[in-house]
């Protein structure tokens, strides 16, 4: 008897059609637009983070600036460490640190009510395609975030951890995944997450 999918991972019978797929209405996510949301939400993330970067930078050339050429091989951590508590309790410092801090919480609560209410991060949705499970739901929290991203994400770090971190090599090569039409176009997240990515009508 052959087994019937249950929105687990399943390899077997991946490339048999799926419930979502069957009347012809939904089309699978191009590996273009897939991978162009994935750049586009990591754009995102590092402009909220640029200005705390850029701030530090200058804040690390300034402090390389006041010191004698002559006596830079001569530098400790002692003088690192002081140099690191004085740019801490700057006002600026804290300001921009709260700042960041601010805008990283508002996105990752944007981000996980668009992806729990329409299957969507920022990207996707500017991409007008969206995560639904196999069998055409809505993935909701449970399946979008906890499984795809949460659950994912652990199995990546514990993975990386156990192959002192040779593992997560393995992880570069899974978004390729997107290409097998065999496959539905689903990466490792989505057989977890019993998903597919598809465009929106």
């Amino acid at each position: 008897m052959q087994k019937k999918y249950r929105g687990s991972v399943d390899f077997v019978n991946s490339n048999k059609s799926l419930s979502a797929l069957a009347d012809g209405k939904l089309e699978l996510a191009s590996p273009a637009d897939r991978l162009s949301a994935v750049v586009i939400n990591h754009i995102i993330g590092s402009l909220i983070a640029m200005p705390f970067y850029i701030y530090y930078m200058i804040s690390i050339f300034k402090f390389f600036g006041t010191i004698d050429p002559d006596e830079a091989d001569a530098l400790d951590t002692e003088q690192f460490d002081q140099f690191f508590l004085n740019w801490f309790n700057l006002p600026l410092t804290e300001i921009i640190i709260g700042f960041t801090f601010v805008a990283s919480i508002i996105y990752t609560i944007w981000q996980i009510y668009w992806m729990t209410k329409y299957g969507q991060s920022i990207g996707k949705r500017l991409l007008k395609i969206r995560v639904i499970r196999t069998n055409g739901d809505n993935a909701g929290f449970i399946h979008n975030i906890l499984l795809r991203e949460v659950v994912y994400g652990v199995i990546a770090s514990i993975v990386s951890i156990m192959t002192l971190g040779f593992g997560s090599l393995i992880f570069l090569f899974i978004p390729c995944m997107v290409f097998a039409t065999s496959w539905h176009r689903r990466t490792l997240q989505d057989f977890l997450a019993g998903t597919i990515v598809v465009k929106v009508k």
